[in-house]
């Protein structure tokens, strides 16, 4: 038996090291990415670790590339820009299948997963739930089961999209230069 101590290995160490090591670039898109409310400079700023004055041109920067909406000037208020990650998410299953065939078995999967969803409450879709007529021993279930449900539903209109897309491009019009 050896007397050596094990090595101090900390996970909080070793995430204290990454974060500091990232940029305020790097932590003022984390913070983009999670803005679904319009929200000022300041707790952005706040909230990234870093100056309102260094916070800004980054925040403008992301509006350049589409990754955020700027909602008002005064105060500056941002908020993520769904369409750019809706479009980033079917780019990134257009990848992930490659062929209009291969998204036609998830399509198929995900639609089964929604018909069995949709039972479950007896209605056409999420939105059309009426929390107070349910009558469950665990609400926060419903809660879980309808969040399910509007990631099945999202999923699906992408996956719809990224065969459009695919489809689009294999086409032999697609293919041809224009005159």
């Amino acid at each position: 038996m050896s007397d050596k101590a094990p090595p101090d290995l900390t996970l909080t160490d070793e995430w204290d090291t990454v974060r500091d090591d990232r940029t305020v670039k790097d932590r003022v898109y984390e913070i983009a990415t999670t803005l679904t409310s319009p929200t000022p400079v300041v707790d952005i700023a706040d909230r990234a670790d870093c100056t309102k004055e260094g916070a800004r041109p980054h925040l403008e920067w992301f509006v350049e590339l589409g990754v955020l909406e700027k909602v008002a000037d005064n105060p500056a208020l941002f908020v993520r820009n769904e369409a750019y990650f809706a479009f980033r998410r079917v780019t990134e299953l257009t990848r992930k299948f490659e062929t209009a065939e291969a998204i036609d078995e998830a399509i198929d999967a995900y639609r089964d997963r929604e018909r069995d969803l949709a039972a479950q409450f007896d209605a056409p879709s999420p939105e059309t739930v009426v929390l107070s007529d349910i009558d469950a021993d665990n609400i926060d279930d419903v809660y879980d089961t309808l969040s399910t449900w509007r990631a099945v539903t999202r999923r699906l209109r992408e996956l719809h999209e990224a065969k459009l897309r695919l489809e689009s491009e294999s086409s032999p019009a697609s293919a041809s230069p224009l005159p």
